[in-house]
């Protein structure tokens, strides 16, 4: 189990890139991969994003020390990725959750990588509607239009 700066430090290592070329690759600065790595600071949302895909891995992998697999999530980053994009930071945790809590579904590894990214569409496409449809009834505040 490695924690965060460990796994910066070894896949930066692993792609034999310097702190300073990883800088450039993820459009942050030397400065905070140093102190990522040494100190363990974690950056903020979109700093970590950039982070991950300079290194070619997930941000799930990033985030929790106990994930051993550079790939963990790498089928609901899109998923997540657009709920950001329509709702913000608040909408890509919540699809993230939902994602995540029915990855267990998954357990019996009997479907194919297909298979999971039509399941992970369809709740995807349900998690869109409901929240216009939320949207449309409470208006943005949660009060009613």
């Amino acid at each position: 189990m490695a924690s965060f700066g460990e796994k910066i430090r070894m896949k930066r290592e692993e792609m034999q890139l310097s702190q300073e070329q990883l800088a450039e690759r993820s459009g942050l600065t030397r400065r905070s991969i140093v102190s990522y790595e040494t100190t363990g600071k974690r950056p903020y949302a979109s700093s970590m994003r950039k982070l991950a895909a300079a290194l070619g891995v997930t941000v799930r992998y990033l985030e929790h020390d106990e994930i051993d697999d550079p790939e963990a999530g790498i089928n609901e980053e899109p998923f997540i990725q657009e709920a950001r994009e329509m709702y913000g930071k608040r909408g890509a945790d919540e699809m993230a959750s939902l994602l995540a809590r029915n990855e267990a579904l998954f357990a019996g590894g009997t479907l194919t990588e297909d298979q999971k990214d039509m399941f992970f569409e369809a709740i995807t496409r349900a998690y869109f509607m409901n929240k216009e449809r939320a949207r449309g009834k409470f208006g943005r505040k949660g009060h009613p239009s």
